[in-house]
Order: C-alpha cells, then structure tokens, then sequence
C-alpha cells in the first residue's frame, strides 16, 4: 500500500494526465474554437434548416389536429343536443297519442256501455210487448175457448130439457151471445 500511495504522490507532483488536461493549451483552445465554429456552421446549413422546419411542420399539424378535435367536440355536443331535441320530442308525441287513445277508449268505452244498455232496453221492451201481447192473445183464446165450451155445455143441457118450441128461444140467445 505504501508503494501505491507513493506513486499518487509522484503523479500528482510531476503533473500527470490530469494535471496536462486542465492545464491551458493556446494551440489546443484555437482548434477546438475552429471545430467549434464550423460544426455550428454545417449544423445551421445543413441541419438546423431542416430541424426547425420539422419542428414547425408538427407544430402546424398539431394545431390542425387540435381545431379538428375541437370541431369534432362541438359538432359531438350539436349532434347530442339535436339528439336530446328530437327524443324529448319524441317523448312528448308519444305522451300525446297515448293520452288521446285513453279518451278515445274512455269515450268508446262509454258510448258502448250505452249502445249496450239502450239495445238491451229495446231488447226487454220488445220482449214486454210481445209477452203482452202473447197474454192477450192468450186470454181472446181463452175467453173465446171458455164461451164455446160454456154454450156447448149449455146447449146439451138445453137439448135435453127444454121441447121444441123452447129450443128455438134457446139457439136464438145462443148465436146472440156468441155475437156479443
């Protein structure tokens, strides 16, 4: 370790590598100034021309791209909005056809409940007449079936009581009270 550290010493004092580096060369410094100024040169001739008009190319289709975002967005939010129009337009047509079809069936449902009713009224007033007048018919007959029965009852028991001359007073009263 000794030996190590005596030959740090050493270079340290005669100057070394590094102590040369940091010392200022003039010959050294012009030539890095030269290669210095003709990189920068051949840099702005041929590079930089080129660089900044990529760079401004980007730039501008950037922009481009940004304002076609934005007018996507907008016409996004228009179209969404149109949209909304639309549905809550088709909501409300919608509300509107189904209340008009509930008075219409309301309306239908009633004016048939009295087509009903006044049809079924006609139906038992026919059905009354016709049952009276079934009754009238009945008792015409009836009646008319009672007073043949009533003088043919009467006439038998007339044939046999009464004469001759009492028979013809009795069919005389039997054809009046079959007129009247």
């Amino acid at each position: 370790m000794e030996q190590e550290v005596q030959a740090h010493t050493a270079a340290e004092a005669g100057g070394g590598i590094a102590n040369q580096l940091m010392t200022p060369n003039p010959g050294v410094m012009i030539w890095v100034w030269v290669v210095f100024i003709a990189l920068l040169v051949l840099l702005h001739k041929f590079a930089w021309k080129p660089i900044l008009s990529a760079v401004a190319d980007r730039e501008r289709r950037l922009k481009e791209s940004l304002e076609q975002a934005d007018k996507a967005v907008a016409k996004a939010a228009d179209i969404e909005a149109e949209q909304r129009k639309i549905l809550d337009e088709a909501r409300s047509e919608a509300s509107r056809i189904i209340s008009e079809q509930r008075d219409y069936a309301a309306k239908f449902k009633s004016s048939s409940e009295a087509d009903a009713k006044a049809a079924a009224e006609k139906i038992v007033d026919e059905a009354r007449s016709e049952i009276q007048v079934a009754q009238q018919q009945a008792r015409t007959e009836l009646s008319r079936y009672a007073a043949e029965l009533s003088v043919g009852v009467a006439e038998k028991i007339l044939r046999q009581k009464l004469d001759t001359p009492d028979q013809a007073f009795a069919q005389r009263m039997v054809s009046e009270a079959s007129k009247g």
